[in-house]
């Protein structure tokens, strides 16, 4: 069969790992043939997969909300590869693509503003713009629904919300889970040496989108120093500087800045840190909680539906929106080795709950080729 796999959708964030991961193992699927349509931000993946037998043509491409897309639901590149090709069935990464294939679309669902509607994250948003947030997640859930047949999601916890959301349609979960690269030593680079501390290093690998909250530092840091004034601690974040906008230098004296991290440096990261921390307000699948454990590190996080439906009792949770039950978690798994070696102990057998990088591919695939056996969902093309 020949698959294209849609990756044009992605730009920043997990999403680029997960596109990564999967198509690292095409080459273990023979039997079908694969066009694979990356954005500009996956080139080092196009080099890699271009070198597979069974990868018969890559391409990077940028897929734009232009007008005509939104209306029409074509793009005439990709509706020329599905002809030209003689494509089977659609793969989309994560979506909404807003491109509507002419063959069976399984299309990854990663937007839990859509579906958590009681996240603590619009709790505190004037009317304004929890009205703009309600609107465009009304519209998102509806160009979800018209661009795809199937959709997969990372979490059970979210499949159910977004059955209940899209009603008719099929929702399939497939975890995420850590990339590859982390079981390879070989392929790790250590050009970010953390300078040596003598206290509590806090790490936080993520891009600075509202709902992961970074902005519970700065409260949480004036907490910890005023409570627990001898202890010391330093939080460390794949961000810049001038994205949290600290003017007060005692805090920001506490926060080590080191800009986007290539995926390659993060094992080492891990490597230097003593506490893995999620600050996130929603979620749909966060690797952090996955990569954290594969290293070996005890996790604070906080305490939502979401997030437990992910880490079981191997994390330490804190009620979201408090900085100063966020300092409390922090000195308390911090001073504490024994809960850190249980969580550490209860995240390894997490870990086994969740489809590995290889389990994901074969779900994926095998939803493609059972789809695609099932006469009644193709009557429609």
């Amino acid at each position: 069969m020949n698959i294209l796999i849609n990756a044009s959708t992605l730009k920043n964030g997990g999403g680029l790992q997960v596109a990564d991961s999967i198509c690292t193992c095409l080459n273990q699927y023979p039997q079908h043939q694969f066009i694979v349509v990356l954005s500009n931000h996956l080139k080092h993946t196009a080099d890699k997969i271009s070198k597979y037998p069974n990868v018969i043509y890559t391409l990077l491409f940028n897929l734009d909300k232009t007008t005509r897309v939104l209306l029409t639901g074509r793009v005439k590149h990709l509706d020329e590869i599905i002809e030209n090709y003689n494509i089977k069935a659609v793969l989309t990464i994560f979506g909404p693509s807003y491109w509507k294939p002419k063959v069976f679309h399984i299309c990854g669902f990663a937007r839990a503003h859509c579906v958590l509607q009681n996240s603590p994250f619009f709790q505190n948003m004037n009317k304004s713009t929890l009205f703009q947030y309600l609107l465009k997640n009304k519209m998102l859930l509806l160009a979800f629904k018209q661009c795809a047949d199937a959709f997969y999601t990372e979490n059970e916890y979210i499949s159910k919300k977004l059955r209940n959301a899209l009603g008719n349609k099929m929702v399939y979960t497939v975890t995420n889970y850590y990339n590859q690269i982390f079981d390879n030593p070989s392929l790790w680079t250590y050009d970010t040496t953390l300078p040596y501390f003598d206290g509590t290093t806090l790490l936080f690998i993520t891009v600075n989108y509202p709902h992961k909250n970074l902005k519970i530092l700065p409260p949480t840091i004036k907490y910890l120093k005023t409570k627990y004034p001898y202890f010391k601690f330093r939080f460390i974040l794949s961000i810049n500087d001038n994205q949290l906008n600290i003017n007060d230098e005692s805090i920001k004296k506490h926060i080590i800045f080191l800009g986007k991290i290539p995926l390659s440096e993060c094992p080492h990261l891990y490597q230097q840190c003593d506490i893995v921390f999620s600050s996130t307000l929603l979620e749909c699948f966060s690797a952090t909680y996955p990569e954290a454990m594969r290293m070996g590190k005890p996790i604070i996080t906080t305490d939502l539906e979401v997030t437990r439906s992910q880490c079981g009792d191997a994390a330490l949770y804190y009620d979201a929106l408090s900085a100063e039950a966020f300092g409390e978690a922090i000195y308390k798994l911090a001073s504490n080795k024994d809960l850190q070696k249980d969580l550490i102990e209860k995240g390894k057998k997490q870990l086994k709950r969740y489809d590995t990088y290889d389990e994901r591919t074969k779900k994926l695939i095998g939803i493609i080729e059972s789809e695609y056996n099932t006469e009644n969902n193709w009557s429609h093309y």
